[in-house]
């Protein structure tokens, strides 16, 4: 019986060592992936003009890269600043997500752009 008592306390012991590991290496893991997502969004903000599009108006402000495909152009990098890692480049328009590739949408004056 004593044997039986040891060995169970043993187990309990290993079981209870073994999901503090697991529990551990899971923490690591969360910690990581919160490290490469960055803690701020940057924001850029413009104001909409007659006839311009998003594009046009970041242009006019940044130094942009796109790539261009048969939707319309793709922000690629605004100011040194690449997409990568899940993290692209979106826009909005009086706080409303874009629908179309920024150099599908023409503004009006006085729209928020960011």
């Amino acid at each position: 019986m004593r044997y039986f008592l040891s060995m169970a306390s043993f187990f309990l012991l290993l079981a209870v060592v073994g999901l503090a590991g697991c529990s551990s290496e899971a923490d690591q893991a969360a910690d990581t992936t919160q490290a490469a997502e960055p803690s701020d969004s940057l924001v850029i903000e413009l104001t909409g003009a007659d006839s311009a599009s998003v594009y046009e108006l970041l242009m006019a402000a940044h130094r942009v890269e796109t790539i261009e495909s048969m939707a319309g152009a793709f922000v690629k990098e605004i100011d040194s600043v690449e997409n990568g890692h899940g993290f692209f480049w979106l826009y909005s328009i009086n706080d409303s997500m874009g629908q179309v590739a920024c150099d599908k949408y023409i503004t009006r004056d006085g729209d928020r752009v960011k």
